[in-house]
């Protein structure tokens, strides 16, 4: 399928229509709103470059991982966005986008302070999720710094390997697509946690990571100038809370799911579109 597929072309309203179909006969899986779904189910499809197979494959796993984890994902609102105005938040957000119109995350690993309490998660995880359904955001893809200065051993022994795993599985949902991965001073005893969260990453995503001794290097591989002035540039402006909104509707979708988790885990899938005839 091509990557240059119209979004309102005949063949988009086809595939939605075939993806609408196959929702309506999923044995374990039923929207129990009466709101349209029909953008929520472009993010899949837009997301997987309409290729149909890991389009379904994609909504039941984010179905699965959402619906069995109520405590992140029910209820998002802007107590979720709070911690993203603080002078220590470990995540943010710039409000100003890059030249090529992508939106930057800065993640600065020294104030990830409780990787067991759900509010930091809903926090720190949450937040880019919502991000990912804005179609512009989804379309020019996103840049991530990751900032290791100040981390210290101590600290990295404290985070526990499921958080590890869940925040890697949030990316196979994620529908913004990653064109930059920037680790910046990244010691070498991060590289095991590297390593676990790199096997569940895809070989495309693992091309684009770039890894810098220094802050100093980051402007050989980004135009820094938009950035904060403790990263070289001169804008200090964050995201406010609007673009945050559209994440929060389709999140709230997504929780108006009946899935049958039991049921699902062994349920190889829907694959064979003769399966789905077109009403």
């Amino acid at each position: 399928m091509s990557d240059e597929i119209s979004e309102n072309d005949a063949r988009t309203k086809q595939l939605l229509k075939v993806f609408k179909n196959w929702l309506a006969k999923h044995p374990y899986i039923k929207y129990e709103g009466e709101d349209n779904i029909d953008e929520l189910l472009m993010y899949f499809l837009r997301s997987k470059k309409y290729k149909m197979e890991s389009v379904f494959e994609s909504f039941e796993f984010g179905a699965k991982f959402i619906k069995s984890r109520p405590q992140f994902y029910e209820n998002p609102g802007p107590h979720d966005y709070e911690f993203t105005t603080k002078e220590n938040s470990p995540v943010i957000f710039l409000k100003k986008r890059d030249s090529q119109n992508r939106r930057i995350y800065i993640y600065r690993i020294k104030h990830f302070e409780s990787f067991k309490d759900v509010k930091f998660f809903r926090n720190v995880f949450l937040t880019p999720f919502f991000m990912s359904f804005v179609v512009e955001t989804q379309l020019s893809g996103i840049v991530v710094i990751v900032d290791f200065r100040g981390i210290n051993m101590n600290k990295a022994r404290k985070i526990p390997l499921k958080t590890i795993l869940d925040a890697a599985r949030v990316t196979k949902i994620a529908g913004s697509r990653l064109k930059q991965f920037n680790l910046v001073g990244m010691p070498a005893y991060f590289k095991p946690i590297y390593e676990i969260a790199k096997a569940f990453t895809s070989s495309k995503v693992i091309s684009r990571i770039n890894f810098l001794s220094s802050m100093d290097e980051l402007s050989t591989v980004m135009d820094v100038s938009i950035l904060p002035e403790d990263y070289g540039g001169t804008m200090n402006d964050l995201l406010d809370y609007s673009e945050f909104e559209e994440g929060v509707k389709f999140v709230n979708q997504i929780n108006k799911l009946n899935v049958n988790l039991k049921k699902l885990k062994k349920f190889e899938g829907i694959k064979d579109l003769t399966e789905l005839e077109i009403d």
